[in-house]
């Protein structure tokens, strides 16, 4: 990536961001566009998916002279974000940490395997054992405790978890 590139950001249409992507590098523009892998339920079962980290965005990287007229016509783009009449730059030093992560490719990294023991800690817990059950997206997970003689599931951040008590 050369120092002259200017970087933007394109709003895509509606579950479109790959078909931006796809058409904005045929054109000769640069993109980033970072994924995440997500534990979703489906038809009541846990799958992985892959979902942009910043959905309807795509971040859009054009030489020096090169024109942003086709970037609005493209298929996939709904608009270039503006304040006003001014298209918004983003920093480079951005999109250049935002690169390594798209190149590294979505990841499913689980931190904790299904039936490991764990410790809920925090504010609300002091090192509560519990059994692993799963991630349940948005960075959260599915535990369970003994409670009150019963099995009970709670719902809690990931960065509650300790493998440690």
């Amino acid at each position: 990536m050369s120092d002259a590139v200017q970087w933007f950001l394109a709003y895509s249409k509606p579950r479109g961001e790959r078909v931006a992507e796809e058409n904005l590098l045929r054109q000769g523009y640069e993109c980033v566009l970072p994924w995440l892998t997500v534990s979703k339920r489906r038809r009541g079962r846990w799958i992985w998916e892959d979902e942009p980290l910043f959905p309807r965005y795509v971040f859009v990287g054009a030489h020096e002279g090169q024109s942003w007229s086709p970037v609005q016509s493209t298929l996939g783009v709904a608009s270039l974000v503006r304040v006003g009449s001014r298209i918004v730059s983003v920093p480079t030093a951005l999109v250049e940490g935002l690169r390594a992560v798209a190149e590294a490719g979505p990841e499913r990294q689980l931190r904790f395997k299904q039936g490991q023991r764990v410790y809920i800690t925090g504010e609300s817990f002091s090192s509560i054992a519990g059994v692993f059950e799963m991630e349940d997206g948005e960075n959260r997970a599915r535990v369970l405790i003994d409670l009150l003689g019963r099995p009970t599931v709670v719902r809690v951040s990931m960065a509650q978890l300790t493998a440690e008590g």
